[in-house]
């Protein structure tokens, strides 16, 4: 493991809620770079990004081409090994990554934490996330969650993952054979399914924490939600989960070929 962990903050048009997750990152309890991309705000974003100097890195493009590119760009920006995807509105605790860090091992692809769903920092928890999902903190098989994963999905805002599985994993367009999307969505679970693939154990943090904010426009409300919105995120991240299955398959049958 490099001695840099990289967090990696997309951002647009969201200059009032950045500061938190900017301060959030740069106050972990182990050295971290934090990375800002921004692609085409028309807000102040970039003031606040310049607020904070070197402190952070911060990368501005003009045009939005979706959210996939500005996390791909950041992602291949970072010096890490390991990187944490902090989504702009929310925020995480001040030993998230050491914490995450600890139940990383060489045969362990990701790690992640219990999550709370609140209206903003400091205030109650409205829905706890994950933290049911395995009896205590450690390394896991892969096998012990898949069936979780496979029935909702893993934030990126509250896991750390290797650089390449994210980069391998931040597809910018359709699947081979998807029929159904919706806003993009589908890399942000694609990332953990292919360390799944790739790595035969999961690094779990019982403890909450990763912060959500409930706020109209997150994903993570739509998530929750009714209606036609909804039905066509979950069709998107059916797509996801067939795909890894497919992958599942194949792959037993290469090792079976190879034995």
């Amino acid at each position: 493991m490099s001695e840099t962990v990289s967090i990696v903050i997309p951002t647009f048009n969201r200059a009032g809620m950045l500061p938190v997750a900017i301060e959030s990152s740069l106050n972990q309890t182990r050295p971290v770079e934090v990375i800002v991309v921004d692609h085409g705000s028309t807000d102040n974003t970039a003031e606040v990004a310049s607020s904070y100097g070197d402190r952070i890195i911060y990368i501005r493009r003009e045009r939005d081409f979706g959210p996939h590119f500005c996390w791909l760009e950041g992602v291949l920006h970072a010096k890490g090994d390991f990187v944490h995807l902090q989504y702009d509105d929310d925020w995480i605790a001040p030993n998230f990554i050491e914490a995450c860090l600890s139940v990383i091992g060489e045969d362990t692809g990701f790690a992640f934490s219990g999550a709370d769903v609140v209206d903003g920092p400091g205030l109650p928890t409205k829905l706890r996330q994950f933290v049911e999902w395995l009896p205590e903190t450690g390394i896991f098989p892969v096998e012990a969650v898949e069936k979780q994963i496979l029935g909702s999905l893993i934030s990126p805002g509250a896991a750390v993952y290797r650089r390449q599985i994210l980069l391998d994993a931040l597809y910018q367009g359709r699947l081979p054979l998807q029929t159904h999307e919706y806003r993009g969505v589908g890399p942000d679970a694609f990332v953990s399914l292919l360390s799944m693939l790739r790595y035969p154990k999961v690094g779990f943090v019982k403890e909450p924490l990763a912060f959500f904010r409930a706020h109209e426009g997150s994903i993570t409300i739509d998530a929750f939600a009714s209606g036609e919105k909804t039905l066509k995120l979950r069709a998107a991240y059916a797509e996801v989960t067939r795909y890894y299955l497919e992958m599942k398959v194949m792959r037993s049958v290469r090792i079976r070929e190879a034995s």
